[in-house]
């Protein structure tokens, strides 16, 4: 900066030099003396200019240093304001972000309060699902099995008294859909298939009860029974050597005997017949009508002879049935048989 404020003055001194040289080249002199004088005189006022310039120069200089001190001291001012205002700002930014984190943890422990709460509330939720869900079912099973129950008394009623059989079998037979193993109902329809007179039925009906449950002594009666209905004897001889205690146990061995009758209708031993059912009256028992069985019903049986072909065994069967279950006495029995009355 300070060479530019001295480019004048050399410029200045340069335009006098050359004057100079210029009026001593023309003039004489005087002219000389003349213009040494005005020249000095010019020196000393480019002097005067020159002092007048420093001056100006310094009080610029001056001006110009407390102007920026100024400036500096403004921009310090702002700049300490702004740093004041900034600290105040990041000081309340801060304390908002502590603020902000600890709501913010506020709200996670809330939240994972919450949502152990709903887990809590989902388990029970779950539980009381399934207790109901298991009460709702243990009543339709529970609704279901008095269905059945009732249905069971309608079938043993009509069994019983013998009465509407094909009504006792749609029965049994809408029971066992809502009970397809209820090997009851399956004893129950076999003897309803009996009494219609569809022993091979029956018999596949005691079978598959047989094979649900095969210790259930009702259907293994059942079952050997039928296989004596339908002559198959060698097979029902087979389950009565397997079970051997159950059937001697049952009424004192009797249902054997039952069963030898059978034997003989099918061998066609008319004579054996006739001996067995004389030997079952003397003169004591003559006019006395009594069960012989306790535990066994005859209703099969007797349906059994009722739909053979009509022949004299047939005959000799069905009153030896007659007189087994007490419908008839020994009187009646030999009379119908043409046997002899004992002595």
């Amino acid at each position: 900066m300070q060479s530019i404020f001295l480019l004048p003055k050399r410029i200045s001194l340069t335009v006098l030099l050359l004057c100079f040289f210029t009026s001593i080249a023309v003039g004489d002199s005087t002219s000389v003396n003349r213009r040494i004088y005005d020249l000095e005189r010019s020196v000393k006022q480019i002097d005067t200019n020159q002092l007048n310039y420093k001056i100006e120069k310094d009080l610029l200089k001056e001006t110009y240093s407390n102007n920026y001190e100024q400036l500096s001291m403004i921009i310090t001012i702002v700049l300490g304001i702004i740093g004041v205002l900034g600290y105040l700002g990041i000081r309340d930014i801060n304390s908002i972000k502590k603020e902000y984190e600890k709501e913010l943890n506020t709200l996670k422990n809330i939240k994972g309060q919450f949502d152990l709460k709903s887990q809590e509330i989902d388990t029970n939720k779950q539980k009381l699902d399934e207790e109901l869900r298991a009460i709702i079912k243990e009543n339709e099973e529970q609704s279901r099995k008095i269905k059945i129950i009732e249905i069971k008394d309608k079938i043993r009623s009509h069994i019983r008294e013998n009465t509407n059989i094909p009504t006792a079998l749609e029965y049994v037979n809408a029971a066992l859909e809502m009970s397809k193993d209820d090997v009851e109902l399956l004893n129950e329809k076999g003897l309803i298939l009996c009494r219609m007179n569809q022993f091979k039925d029956a018999l596949s009906v005691y079978k598959k009860a047989l094979t649900i449950n095969p210790d259930f002594s009702r259907s293994i009666f059942n079952t050997v029974e039928c296989l004596y209905f339908i002559n198959e004897i060698d097979e029902a001889k087979k389950i009565i050597k397997q079970q051997d205690d159950l059937f001697k146990n049952r009424d004192n061995g009797k249902v054997l005997e039952l069963f030898n009758l059978i034997e003989l209708y099918f061998k066609g031993n008319k004579d054996e017949l006739i001996k067995i059912a004389k030997e079952y009256v003397t003169i004591d028992n003559l006019k006395v009508t009594q069960k012989k069985l306790r535990n066994w019903s005859l209703f099969e049986a007797k349906y059994f002879a009722l739909h053979q072909p009509d022949s004299d065994l047939k005959l000799i069967l069905q009153n030896i049935f007659w007189y087994w279950d007490g419908q008839i006495n020994g009187e009646l029995l030999l009379s119908k048989l043409g046997i002899e009355f004992p002595k």
